[in-house]
């Protein structure tokens, strides 16, 4: 048996023997007609969902199945790609925790401290997050700051033995929930550079003048947060890489979050293009020509979404340096698509709850779907980044200080 059968037959042991099977073959009108995690999902047991996560979180963690790809001395696996895909496969067959409201922790702020923490950040954070001990939050975006991250105003002062900060970040997912926030703030102004003088923290929610509001989305769900910082002190030793070198820091964030768009590893949405099929069969659509063409893009694109990380990654050094903006173009645009033909395919059906399974399911998808356009910088940033970065354009004029 090859390393690889032995992996998979350990993780298939492992969920065995916690977790039902899914059924083999989607049914229209059977279980629950959900087609959102737990990012757009409404839930009368927040808490519950946090804690069922945490827990499920910790038993692959103490299996050596939570970070695949992690370095061994920080709680991962050392493992590579193929055993990724594998258990992303197996795992699909199983009822398992939704793990959304660990996401940000392990692929935002995770990566950063990886790249940019101390020895002791690193001992003290990365097993933390990664066995769900630890949730995480990113305090970027502000109400006057969000695609133009690097105009940001919350800001950071010198006092002995740390910092005292000012300032509001929005948009910050589950940062109600969170214990630890990557807070980017500008510590000096630099006449030359605008993201020059920011520097990021790894900041205790907990801490005096930290004020959390959820916001209420047209989704029905209150998911992202509004954040107020009045005077909190930050210590010298959450300092996440060097004083005015946060930029560098957060783009290692922001990569890791449009990287984990591809090879369904945001989970945003459930088997989007599954359910799709069997609503156009049920609703006598699927013999359209139009819908059947629309389907087989989204087919296509399902399959060109999985593959696309991994051939990046070998990709023309230009490209590959980009590729994080590639793949959240490409499969943000794929759901899009397929959001789109569902609002076609059921039309007023979409508007309203009467009733009927995997109909009004539909209206999260539609109304969700764009901020996954919005997270992790916006369609039109990538487009600049992959204009500038990667085909050489010139520099789209950016406002002045």
């Amino acid at each position: 048996m090859s390393d690889l059968e032995e992996f998979r037959a350990r993780v298939e042991a492992f969920l065995a023997a916690r977790y039902p099977r899914r059924p083999d073959a989607l049914r229209h009108g059977q279980g629950d007609d959900s087609l959102v995690g737990a990012a757009f999902r409404d839930s009368d047991d927040e808490v519950g969902d946090l804690r069922r996560a945490r827990e499920y979180q910790r038993a692959l963690f103490d299996a050596g199945l939570a970070w695949l790809d992690g370095p061994v001395e920080y709680g991962g696996a050392g493992l590579g790609t193929a055993e990724r895909r594998a258990f992303a496969e197996i795992v699909h067959r199983y009822e398992v925790p939704d793990l959304n409201g660990l996401l940000v922790g392990q692929h935002i702020v995770a990566p950063a401290v990886l790249a940019y923490g101390t020895a002791e950040q690193r001992a003290r954070l990365l097993p933390a997050l990664w066995s769900g001990d630890l949730v995480g939050c990113q305090l970027f975006s502000e109400p006057d700051a969000g695609s133009d991250l690097a105009s940001l105003r919350t800001r950071a002062r010198k006092v002995p033995g740390g910092w005292r900060v000012d300032g509001q970040k929005v948009w910050s997912s589950g940062a109600h929930l969170a214990d630890v926030g990557e807070l980017l703030a500008r510590t000096s102004p630099d006449p030359d550079s605008r993201t020059r003088g920011l520097t990021m923290f790894l900041l205790d929610m907990k801490s005096p003048g930290v004020t959390v509001r959820p916001l209420r989305q047209m989704t029905g769900t209150a998911h992202f947060c509004e954040v107020f910082l009045d005077d909190v002190f930050v210590p010298d030793d959450a300092v996440l890489g060097e004083v005015g070198g946060g930029w560098a820091v957060a783009n290692v964030s922001l990569t890791s979050e449009r990287d984990n768009f591809g090879d369904g590893g945001a989970d945003l949405f459930i088997r989007l293009l599954d359910r799709l099929v069997l609503l156009g069969r049920e609703v006598g659509a699927a013999g359209d020509p139009d819908v059947r063409d629309r389907l087989a893009d989204g087919y296509v694109r399902r399959l060109v979404t999985r593959v696309l990380p991994a051939s990046l990654r070998t990709a023309a050094p230009e490209v590959a340096a980009v590729g994080a903006s590639l793949v959240k173009l490409f499969a943000t645009d794929a759901d899009r698509r397929l959001a789109r033909l569902a609002l076609d395919v059921l039309g007023p059906s979409v508007t309203a709850d009467t009733g009927a399974w995997g109909t009004y399911a539909w209206s999260q998808v539609v109304l969700g779907v764009h901020a996954t356009r919005i997270a992790g910088g916006t369609d039109e940033i990538q487009r600049n980044i992959l204009a500038e970065r990667a085909l050489g354009l010139p520099r789209e004029p950016r406002p002045s200080r």
